[in-house]
C-alpha cells in the first residue's frame, strides 16, 4: 500500500469537488451551448485525469511531476474559465433554485481552480 501524502489528500479533495460540479452540471444543463459544453468538457474530463492520478498516488506510481504540474496548471485555467463564465451568465435566470445552482456551481468551479493552482505549486516545489 502507497503512503498518502498531502498531495494524495489534495487530489482527494479535487476529485469531490469534481464529482459535486458534474452532479451540478446535471440539474443545471440550461443556457448557452459553449458554456454547457466547455463546463461539461472540464469536469467530466477531470473527474477521468483525476481517478488516474489518485489511483497512481494511492498504489504507489505516481505520474512524473511534469506531467501532474501541466495538468494542474490547465485544470487551474479551467476551471476558473468555467466558474467566471458560469458566475457570468447566472443573472439571466428567473428560477430562483436553478440560479442557485448555477451559482454553487460557479463558485465551486472557482475554488477548485485555487485547489489546482496549490496543487501545482506544491508539485512545482517537490512536497510529497
Amino acid at each position: 500500500m502507497g503512503n498518502i501524502t498531502r498531495l494524495t489528500l489534495i487530489k482527494l479533495l479535487e476529485l469531490i469537488l469534481v464529482c459535486i460540479l458534474l452532479g451540478l452540471q446535471y440539474h443545471t444543463y440550461i443556457g448557452d451551448l459553449h458554456e454547457q459544453m466547455l463546463a461539461t468538457g472540464t469536469f467530466g474530463g477531470y473527474l477521468i485525469i483525476l481517478v488516474g492520478l489518485f489511483a497512481g498516488g494511492i498504489m504507489a506510481t505516481p505520474v512524473n511531476r511534469r506531467v501532474d504540474l501541466f495538468f494542474s496548471l490547465v485544470g487551474c485555467a479551467l476551471f476558473i474559465a468555467v466558474g467566471s463564465m458560469v458566475i457570468s451568465n447566472h443573472q439571466y435566470l428567473a428560477n430562483s433554485s436553478v440560479r442557485d445552482k448555477y451559482m454553487a456551481k460557479g463558485s465551486i468551479s472557482i475554488i477548485e481552480g485555487f485547489i489546482f493552482l496549490v496543487d501545482a505549486i506544491l508539485t512545482f516545489r517537490g512536497e510529497a
